[in-house]
């Protein structure tokens, strides 16, 4: 004896029969992009490079291999400075900086990290080389 089934079973039997075209066709380039190197913007400024293994339902991206740059920065009220400059800042805009009579000081630091998960409320921006999507996708812009 089989049980009629309902049309929530069927749904949950094979998901992919119930997306529409343009849903089949984003998650079919999603799964040419795994494993491209991404470069991930969040919202707090931090950027992560590294390696695209997982996107789930909620948006939250995996990546491994992963280096993340970040910019620090912190200031010393002027009774405890002791420069009296304009401040000195290198090319990559790392220094010393003078405003509103503090002393600030920032710099570029980076880590590296076997995988990290990146919530899909942080993401900012997503890029992947040119060169890679065209090689992994076959053309320089989705088809929806």
């Amino acid at each position: 004896m089989t049980t009629p089934s309902t049309p929530a079973a069927e749904a949950t039997a094979n998901p992919r029969e119930s997306l529409t075209q343009e849903q089949s066709t984003l998650l079919n380039t999603i799964h040419l992009l795994l494993g491209s190197k991404l470069h991930v913007t969040m919202t707090d400024g931090r950027v992560a490079r590294g390696n695209f293994v997982c996107l789930d339902r909620l948006g939250n991206m995996i990546l491994e291999d992963v280096v993340e740059c970040r910019q620090v920065a912190y200031t010393i009220p002027p009774e405890l400075s002791s420069s009296d400059d304009k401040g000195n800042t290198n090319e990559e805009g790392n220094g010393e900086l003078q405003c509103n009579k503090q002393t600030m000081y920032k710099w570029d630091t980076e880590r590296s990290l076997s995988q990290a998960v990146i919530p899909g409320d942080r993401l900012a921006k997503v890029d992947i080389a040119k060169g890679e999507w065209e090689t992994r996708v076959g053309s320089d812009t989705p088809k929806m």
